[in-house]
């Protein structure tokens, strides 16, 4: 089968942080060391039990961090149990950083997994970025790659003239284009052809929260209000979806915020689906 490797920066919504009260952005106004995490940005907390959940599809997968003199023990559970390692962040020296907190031992299998990281201490403990891979289609295919910019037709926007094409930072986004709402009553639905997709979208301290539907299913709430703005970030993801045409319905929700709602912004870049020759040979025979 075809594998394909991610990243996601530690801001990626897809990353749900618990309780979200304290986990907190790095800042470079309070440490200097920011510049020498990825893309100078990474999420930390200091109080014990405060954890960190990722649900993906997919083999190996590996979080990256800092190990500084302040940071403590953590633990990472893997599918209730399945695979549990203990791990020490402390660094005597400097902090070492973009360091792997935890990478398995043996290959994991090809799957749905669930990845919870977990501080034991009342201690520092910071995540930089996670890593992962998962496979399309049968063995010796080729994998076919789409992406969608935001304002391809796959894409409709309810109402249309609600919606805006010139969002803030426009030339951060892919191809300098970006769909933008502020109104709780909308949603974004595109119908797309593949085994996998990824959605993309910025972050930032005006970033509203979300939901996003799977063929018809309950929803799930991400949100995208972060204390420092990036762009281009993993909204979404979803994998193993089999043949046939998917659909994918996101609504802009306020976040519980000093911002009025309609200060809150929703807004989309891109997606990209996956596929092979087999997974189109069976939805055409569907």
């Amino acid at each position: 089968m075809p594998r394909v490797s991610f990243t996601i920066e530690d801001n990626s919504p897809v990353l749900q942080y618990s309780p979200l009260s304290q986990w907190f952005t790095g800042n470079p106004e309070h440490d200097n060391n920011t510049g020498f995490y990825s893309m100078g940005s990474f999420t930390f907390t200091k109080m014990a039990g405060s954890s960190m959940t990722f649900v993906y599809y997919g083999y190996d997968i590996h979080i990256y961090g800092a190990k500084r003199s302040n940071h403590g023990n953590y633990s990472v559970d893997i599918d209730n149990g399945v695979i549990s390692y203990n791990g020490n962040g402390f660094d005597p020296d400097n902090g070492a950083f973009q360091q792997p907190l935890f990478s398995p031992s043996t290959s994991m299998s090809n799957g749905l997994h669930n990845v919870t990281l977990i501080n034991d201490e009342d201690k520092y403990l910071d995540v930089d970025f996670v890593t992962w891979q998962t496979s399309v289609g049968e063995e010796d295919e080729q994998l076919l790659t789409n992406i969608f910019d935001d304002m391809h037709s796959a894409f409709t926007y309810f109402p249309p003239s609600s919606w805006t094409s010139n969002p803030p930072n426009q030339s951060r986004y892919f191809l300098d284009s970006g769909q933008t709402v502020s109104n709780d009553l909308l949603n974004f639905d595109p119908t797309y052809l593949g085994d996998a997709v990824t959605l993309y979208g910025p972050v930032s301290p005006t970033g509203s929260a979300y939901t996003v539907e799977l063929d018809g299913g309950p929803p799930q709430l991400y949100t995208m209000n972060k204390l420092i703005p990036q762009f281009q970030l993993m909204m979404y993801q979803a994998f193993n979806l089999g043949p046939g045409t998917h659909n994918l319905t996101l609504r802009y929700k306020t976040s519980p915020s000093a911002l009025a709602p309609g200060q809150q912004f929703f807004a989309i870049d891109y997606a990209s689906v996956y596929t092979t020759s087999s997974v189109q040979k069976a939805t055409a025979n569907a």
